[in-house]
């Protein structure tokens, strides 16, 4: 892994070849032409310049959108990419909604929706009234 100081070193070498070292997207952009001569796997020079960069526009107050459009991806994606903690954190929510709901028809639980939980998983009252219905006609087929 690159160390921090490596990474503001390749920083200020980017900023010295950006058309205004002042304007952060300008660096950002230069970081991203020197990332293309750089050799690198991924985890090394390569991101950690490009994170730096990245943090530094944020932190004057670029948006993810400005961000993105050097990068070519959309907004939300250059986020998730630079922003670990948001995506573990939509996935965790997704996950748990996604747990919480019907088993059957994933149904989202609700004021109105009872759910009844079992080991595997939950079921809504609307499927326990259908699966009911199945039963009783099967019954009455002589089944």
């Amino acid at each position: 892994m690159v160390s921090a100081m490596e990474a503001s070193e390749l920083l200020e070498r980017a900023r010295s070849r950006a058309s205004d070292p002042e304007d952060p997207l300008e660096v950002l952009s230069a970081a991203i032409a020197l990332c293309r001569e750089l050799p690198g796997e991924p985890g090394g020079e390569v991101d950690a310049l490009l994170d730096l960069a990245v943090r530094r526009a944020r932190e004057a107050g670029t948006s993810w959108t400005a961000i993105g459009e050097r990068f070519w991806y959309i907004r939300r994606s250059t986020r998730r990419r630079f922003t670990p903690a948001f995506a573990h954190r939509h996935l965790v929510n997704r996950r748990m909604k996604r747990d919480a709901a019907c088993s059957f028809c994933r149904r989202p639980p609700g004021p109105r929706v009872h759910m009844v939980h079992g080991e595997g998983g939950r079921i809504c009252d609307r499927c326990v009234a259908l699966a009911g219905d199945i039963v009783a006609g099967l019954a009455r087929r002589g089944r």
